[in-house]
């Protein structure tokens, strides 16, 4: 017999029944053996079911069966008792490991708890860890309908913009962080904008056809179009950092801008004045800028600060074309050639009719002013300069593009050639190659001759010309753009004349000037995206409107003007 007194239950092994045990059985037992100890808390009823049948009725411990039993583990008291001692004195692991478990603070049961989860998130996440190694797949499999370079395809124009302007070692970018690229992208992304465009751009297809072909005069301004810029760009040896700078440079001179939509060249820093006096140069100096980006009065994110400063101009304009707006002192004719150029372009991008007889008086006075010598210098009339003279001749270079050359009397042609024959005369250079500012006077400079040779170009010059080909080669050799002696106007001309002379020459001056001109744009501060005067000649004379005009243009010299000899290769899409 097991005696569970614990239960209060006693269990037969012969007959496999089980009776309850009263307090009075239970004390018995304790009398015939003290050495054990019974909980006097025992309970009178069975936790549990066990699995032997148990009498129901109290009676049943009159039978004498069960006083048999009880005799029997009465008799043989130390075996069953130790077994008995045995069982309620023992604890099995669950009990041991829920009693240690019960005796640890809280919150040390629910550390061990979370880093349990911890690790099988853990385990969890590194057997669904991809490899990201690159791998190549050999099959033997050819699909047909595949071709070489795999399937490309463009989400947006903003990651279109990023993959056509990637930096492949252009110099540069390569030292900048991912989140100056980004800025760099988002800046040169907002030139080809314009969610609201008041004008209609041409079909994109017949675009293409007249840049490549080049046929056409007002296929010179066309490399402006915004659909085309990144394409043109990436050709011609631009670079996102380079079309970043355009973007900020033409931030900055938006911002300074006058009330009356003008710009001042000495007095730019008070255009929060209401009454602020702008100019002709300055004005027309900002504005070039402008329109090289595309950005005229009917496209672009610019379209008020080009309307503005348009409308200022016609409005200011003398009856007989004059344009020396507030500028009548030795800088007048440059303003005035300055200003010819906006206003002859602006009409060839456009074709707006308001901007054709405003653009006519300003080329006719350009004629009538020009001297029998065929120069023109700071005063109407004057024994001309080369400097001014390369001003008045890219104004009718750009009235040609305009469709307007039919004004142009042929003999100002002419005689703007023979003036530059009698500035290149001296020294062991074929006459035409090297230039000086005025005849006799001084020596061959590389600003004059980089206007020089442009002018040439423009009047019919080919590329195998042996004194084009000799002046090119003098300033590659003798006077490539330096760091160490700025030069924001030479350094204008020079880039036309290689970007049209192309070639090895082209590539070799682009890779100077248009990392010179990325380094030295201001960074930071009020005048961020701007060009210091004090680093450059001329500068203090130009203030900061000149010398930014002048950077930002030359940056933008991949689609400012169509290059002369060479058209661009253009692919239909």
């Amino acid at each position: 017999m097991t005696l569970l007194w614990w239960l209060g239950t006693g269990d037969c092994w012969r007959c496999e029944c089980s009776v309850s045990l009263d307090t009075e059985i239970i004390e018995q037992l304790r009398q015939a053996s003290p050495s054990i100890a019974v909980d006097d808390a025992v309970p009178s009823t069975p936790i549990f079911d066990l699995p032997l049948p148990r009498p129901k009725q109290k009676s049943d411990r009159n039978d004498p069966r069960f006083d048999f039993l009880v005799q029997q583990a009465m008799a043989e008291p130390d075996l069953r008792l130790a077994e008995l001692a045995r069982l309620t004195s023992s604890t099995s692991a669950a009990q041991r490991l829920t009693n240690f478990f019960n005796s640890l603070p809280a919150w040390f049961v629910s550390f061990l708890l979370h880093l349990f989860m911890i690790l099988v998130l853990a385990l969890f996440v590194y057997q669904n860890r991809t490899d990201e190694t690159m791998s190549l797949v050999v099959s033997t499999f050819l699909d047909k309908s595949r071709t070489a370079g795999g399937i490309i395809s463009l989400d947006s124009s903003e990651k279109e913009l990023a993959d056509d302007l990637r930096p492949d070692g252009a110099g540069l970018e390569t030292n900048l962080s991912p989140r100056e690229l980004e800025t760099a992208r988002a800046d040169a992304l907002e030139l080809t904008l314009d969610p609201n465009p008041l004008g209609t751009l041409p079909a994109l297809a017949d675009l293409r056809q007249q840049l490549s072909s080049g046929q056409g005069s007002a296929a010179i301004f066309a490399a402006r179009d915004p659909r085309l810029r990144q394409e043109i760009v990436e050709q011609a040896g631009g670079t996102l950092l380079t079309e970043a700078a355009v973007a900020r440079g033409l931030r900055w001179l938006a911002s300074v801008q006058n009330a009356d939509g003008s710009w001042s060249l000495a007095k730019f820093d008070q255009h929060t004045n209401q009454k602020n006096k702008g100019d002709a140069a300055a004005t027309s100096l900002a504005l070039l800028p402008f329109l090289g980006a595309g950005q005229t009065h009917e496209f672009g994110i610019y379209r008020s600060t080009v309307t503005r400063g348009l409308a200022w101009l016609i409005k200011n304009q003398k009856p007989d074309g004059d344009l020396r707006i507030n500028f009548s002192g030795q800088a007048g004719m440059y303003a005035h050639g300055q200003a010819a150029i906006v206003l002859c372009e602006a009409y060839a991008m456009t074709g707006d009719e308001r901007f054709r007889e405003p653009a006519l008086k300003a080329i006719r006075f350009i004629q009538a002013v020009q001297h029998r010598r065929g120069g023109w210098r700071y005063q109407p009339g004057q024994e001309g300069d080369t400097s001014v003279l390369g001003w008045q001749l890219m104004a009718l270079q750009s009235a040609r593009a305009s469709n307007l050359g039919t004004e142009i009397n042929p003999d100002t042609f002419r005689l703007a050639d023979y003036f530059l024959d009698s500035v290149s005369i001296g020294g062991d250079a074929p006459r035409g190659a090297l230039y000086r500012y005025q005849p006799g006077e001084g020596d061959f400079t590389q600003s004059m001759t980089a206007e020089g040779l442009l002018c040439r170009m423009y009047l019919g010059w080919r590329r195998d010309d042996p004194r084009l080909m000799h002046g090119v080669k003098w300033l590659l050799d003798k006077h490539l753009p330096s760091s160490d002696s700025p030069n924001l106007y030479y350094w204008y001309y020079g880039t036309q004349v290689f970007h049209h002379y192309g070639g090895t020459e082209w590539e070799r001056w682009n890779g100077m000037v248009r990392d010179l001109l990325v380094e030295s744009q201001e960074k930071r501060g009020k005048n961020a995206g701007s060009w210091s005067p004090k680093a450059c000649q001329w500068g203090p004379q130009g203030e900061r409107i000149y010398t930014t005009s002048l950077a930002v243009c030359t940056l933008e010299v991949y689609y400012r003007h169509l290059p002369i000899f060479q058209p661009l290769d253009l692919k239909a899409p």
